[in-house]
């Protein structure tokens, strides 16, 4: 974790609420880089204490089967604007970091479009 103002960190409960906050909207899709980790002595079966969760958020857009048309043809075709965000989460030791690729600005849009977001943001430490 690099310190470039766009990483949070906090304990398991903290930054789970930040990711709660995006997932009680319908602004994000779940991105293919959500990692879970396995051990490598009891294998896939054994349910792992450190993963990664990934998500596109679309601050301007509602995804969904119900969207307009004109939105839709956007977000398919990749116009409408996407934040990365990256929760890692280590059961362990208790402990998370969030990663919003973009930086401070697109912090700042998350703030402005996903309600609870900062709020729960501000109990993580930058």
């Amino acid at each position: 974790m690099s310190n470039n103002g766009n990483e949070f960190k906090g304990d398991i409960l903290s930054v789970r609420a930040v990711e709660d906050s995006i997932r009680a909207t319908k602004r994000y899709t779940e991105g293919v880089r959500t990692i879970f980790k396995k051990h490598p002595v009891q294998g896939t079966e054994f349910p792992s204490p450190v993963f990664c969760k990934h998500y596109e958020v679309y601050p301007d857009v509602e995804v969904g089967w119900d969207m307009p048309i004109g939105d839709f043809i956007e977000w398919i075709s990749g116009e409408k604007p996407c934040l990365d965000v990256m929760f890692h989460y280590n059961y362990r030791e208790n402990t998370a970091f969030i990663e919003v690729r973009d930086g401070e600005s697109a912090v700042k849009k998350l703030a402005n479009s996903i309600p609870g977001f900062s709020d729960a943001l501000a109990k993580v430490v930058k």
